[in-house]
């Protein structure tokens, strides 16, 4: 029993015609009686019986049927095992507040390593991301929170990334050279995933800024688009500054909320295959951090 001849079986069920299922499946009628004939042979009874001009499907052939897309559809399962189990493959999580640019060219330095799967994830906040790496569903994460030992991940600490202002460039407070907090009263402010761990810390500073108005948006790429269209004034990683918006954009710093602890941790499993992979990603998002940003 083949996949041609399933098919073959079910193509002539579906059609009531060895005529048409030949039509359909591009062979000659001989190669559809023939592989029917077969089939019948392996198990043992008739599929289809003639009635006058018209074929129908024996009880048999009715009960097969079910079979037969079964094991078609385990046929093409089977067929996905290699690309399962080809190496290697790697998942890389990160916590929210990182651009596009930044994950971008994480995706390109993999990508040149040769021929790499990837699997990108955006989790809610970093404590659910180590949950995940805990548990084995990631392999190599960036994230606010370093894990507690265990064993099996490495941890690296990379770099601070300061939370920022950034404005609408022509914002009134775009020009003033140092920002107090105060500056922000009365403002939108525009924040991602509010209920997150480090905007309730944000949340904390900015009770000293009076009348604030608040929009909250699914992730800093939206944040980034209602602050160049004048919402409001969106607060963020420095590295959740896409490049794209770099001229679009006023960048600054206001001591309250850049003193927020902010530090960006890799932490991956330990073995040869990811260490290895890790420590060029790593090369690539320092460069990225250094060249991108600042």
């Amino acid at each position: 029993m083949n996949e041609s001849q399933l098919q073959t079986f079910l193509t002539v069920a579906e059609h009531r015609s060895f005529s048409k299922a030949a039509v359909i499946l591009n062979v000659t009628q001989p190669t559809i009686t023939s592989r029917i004939k077969a089939l019948e042979e392996i198990l043992q009874c008739s599929l289809f019986k003639r009635i006058g001009h018209e074929i129908y499907l024996t009880e048999e052939g009715n009960m097969f049927i079910d079979y037969a897309k079964n094991i078609l559809i385990y046929i093409k399962h089977s067929k996905e095992i290699t690309n399962i189990v080809k190496e290697p493959v790697i998942k890389v999580g990160f916590s929210p507040g990182y651009s596009y640019s930044f994950i971008i060219e994480l995706l390109k330095t993999i990508k040149s390593m040769g021929n790499i799967e990837i699997q990108v994830i955006e989790a809610h906040d970093s404590v659910s991301l180590n949950e995940r790496a805990l548990s084995g569903e990631v392999d190599l994460i960036f994230t606010r929170e370093i894990l507690p030992h265990n064993h099996d991940i490495v941890s690296e600490y990379l770099f601070d990334n300061d939370l920022v202002v950034v404005l609408p460039k022509d914002h009134p407070l775009a020009d003033k050279e140092v920002l107090e907090l105060e500056d922000l009263s009365g403002e939108t402010i525009i924040s991602y995933r509010r209920n997150s761990k480090l905007w309730r810390l944000i949340d904390q500073q900015l009770i000293g800024a009076q009348q604030l108005t608040r929009i909250d948006l699914e992730n800093n790429e939206m944040m980034m688009r209602a602050v160049t269209n004048n919402i409001g004034i969106g607060i963020l990683p420095e590295l959740g500054i896409d490049k794209r918006y770099q001229t679009e954009v006023k960048v600054k710093k206001v001591k309250e909320i850049q003193s927020i602890p902010n530090k960006v941790y890799v932490q991956y499993r330990k073995n040869s295959h990811i260490k290895n992979m890790a420590k060029k990603i790593i090369y690539s998002i320092i460069n990225h951090k250094y060249t991108e940003v600042n």
